[in-house]
């Protein structure tokens, strides 16, 4: 039997209203990644994203990113190593210590937007992102691009690694993320999301924008709340897992 775990980024809005988690998003899923303030999110939204993700039994994360609110964490903001070590440690601390105060456990980490890109890229970063987490807790499982440089110092440092996939991401041929501004860097039927799932759950491998295949391993599969008909899409994965021996279930922590 294959194991999948489903993680979606949320908290990333900022208000005391309706949240993303009253779409009905943590029936479907196993892991959340919570953002910790910087990029989006703000001390309401985090809090009843982690009390959402505890009635659910849905695993917890931090999603540190950048401190760019006004980029969404998506521009790079060249920070030196030591910089990006106390911007990770500061916010996977936070999200730590909030979650404990509300009777929960934190389980992983998983970066968000262009900090995770680059330390996929960038040895450097990556081993500053892996020191940060494990000066914390060396028992938090790193969510990372597959194949990345961000996995291989993970498991270099001993940490609990899960190799990350995207369902609506378009993949290049080295096997990272295309870009946002490239068209179709995002896929938006469900027939396309769908195909792309099955390919990297059963086959752990991806077409990628020039029609080759590469080859990914897929831990953990990433959605995003904000994508077109996410709800019909998360019921069909769990349908199709239950007819192709799929069990959906999160990452236990060795």
């Amino acid at each position: 039997m294959i194991h999948l775990d489903i993680n979606c980024d949320m908290a990333e809005g900022f208000s005391r209203g309706r949240q993303s988690e009253d779409l009905g998003i943590m029936k479907w899923i196993t892991s959340v990644n919570i953002a910790c303030g910087l990029h989006a999110g703000d001390p309401h939204i985090i809090c009843r994203t982690i009390e959402a993700a505890l009635r659910h039994d849905v695993k917890i994360g931090a999603h540190p990113g950048y401190a760019d609110i006004q980029g969404f964490g998506r521009r790079s903001m060249n920070l030196s190593v030591n910089e990006v070590y106390e911007l990770v440690l500061y916010q996977v601390a936070a999200l730590a210590g909030t979650t404990k105060a509300l009777g929960g456990e934190l389980h992983h980490v998983k970066l968000h937007g262009a900090l995770y890109n680059e330390a996929a890229e960038r040895p450097e970063l990556a081993e500053a992102v892996v020191q940060a987490i494990a000066d914390i807790d060396e028992e938090l499982i790193l969510y990372a691009l597959s194949g990345s440089k961000l996995v291989e110092a993970g498991l270099e440092h001993g940490l609990q690694v899960a190799e990350e996939v995207f369902a609506e991401r378009a993949y290049l041929p080295n096997g990272r993320l295309a870009p946002r501004e490239l068209e179709g860097s995002v896929l938006i039927s469900k027939e396309e999301r769908m195909e792309q799932t099955r390919q990297l759950v059963l086959k752990q491998r991806v077409k990628t924008v020039n029609g080759e295949h590469v080859d990914l391993a897929a831990d953990t599969l990433c959605v995003h709340h904000e994508s077109h008909d996410i709800l019909q899409f998360l019921v069909e994965v769990h349908k199709w897992a239950k007819q192709n021996d799929v069990k959906i279930e999160p990452i236990t922590a060795r």
